[in-house]
């Protein structure tokens, strides 16, 4: 089993970090104006619909960031190594994110504006870009767009001195060296060194790290597999005796839905 980093060696661009820091929703919107350089007035949390999995045996999916505002979703993912498979993960996160909003009564032409985006700590693609768009085009002619309404970005913090405006260079920057060079990202390193004093959030870290440490390590940010998924529910299980966690830290922690945490609740109290 791999060595569980210390918490207090953790950075911003670490998946658990990321997870406690992006939960504030001020950091969520400045992070997406930043990238975007779009205008989001608010944000709100989505979940993925209970019933999506059944249909999907062979993976189960946790979207790192996974929110909305008035017509659009953004998944914000962190990537940090193993870049070689990004393509079909885009694909297959892309898949779900459709269905979900299908499963919830949408029809095809209701589906909202989707953003899937990819910061990475390296060049993914290895053009030295340090933004890299895809949009769905016609190969006979470029110019026409597909128009889905879909949009897929690789922010590549690698390449973060050779963008030119300001807010996006201090933020790349940041995710490539650690070092706070302007008010955001200077907020956001206050955030992280709270996380890393905060007693509650150490256990959870722990509990988290013993369950889906190998996951992690492996790249797997879509979630626990298959077979860990029983740990998952163990994991759930004594966070939920010791009674520091909300029903939400838990599901996010264990990559399980709420209502599954709920259950698990329920049937705590009747054992009582």
């Amino acid at each position: 089993m791999q060595e569980i980093k210390p918490i207090e060696e953790l950075e911003y661009s670490d998946d658990f970090m990321f997870h406690q820091v992006m939960k504030d929703d001020k950091i969520c919107i400045g992070v997406l104006e930043r990238l975007l350089k779009i205008k989001i007035d608010h944000i709100e949390r989505v979940e993925l619909e209970k019933p999506i999995k059944p249909y999907y045996q062979s993976k189960s999916v946790r979207l790192d960031v996974y929110i909305k505002d008035s017509d659009r979703v953004f998944d914000i993912e962190m990537q940090t190594k193993n870049y070689d498979n990004l393509p079909c993960r885009v694909r297959y996160y892309q898949s779900m994110i459709d269905v979900n909003a299908l499963l919830k009564g949408q029809k095809y032409e209701q589906l909202n504006e989707s953003f899937i985006i990819f910061i990475c700590k390296d060049d993914p693609v290895g053009r030295n870009f340090p933004i890299y768009t895809y949009l769905e085009t016609c190969q006979e002619d470029k110019t026409l767009l597909l128009n889905d309404r879909t949009h897929k970005y690789f922010f590549n913090a690698e390449a973060a001195d050779d963008v030119k405006d300001v807010e996006l260079r201090a933020f790349l920057n940041y995710i490539k060296t650690g070092t706070a060079s302007d008010e955001f990202t200077s907020r956001i390193d206050s955030i992280v060194e709270e996380v890393k004093h905060n007693e509650d959030v150490k256990e959870l870290y722990l509990f988290e790290s013993i369950v889906i440490q190998d996951a992690k390590s492996e790249g797997r940010a879509e979630g626990l597999a298959e077979g860990a998924q029983q740990k998952a529910v163990e994991a759930a299980i004594n966070l939920l005796k010791m009674k520091i966690l909300s029903d939400e830290q838990i599901a996010q922690a264990q990559g399980l839905t709420v209502e599954k945490v709920i259950e698990l609740k329920s049937q705590l109290d009747k054992e009582k």
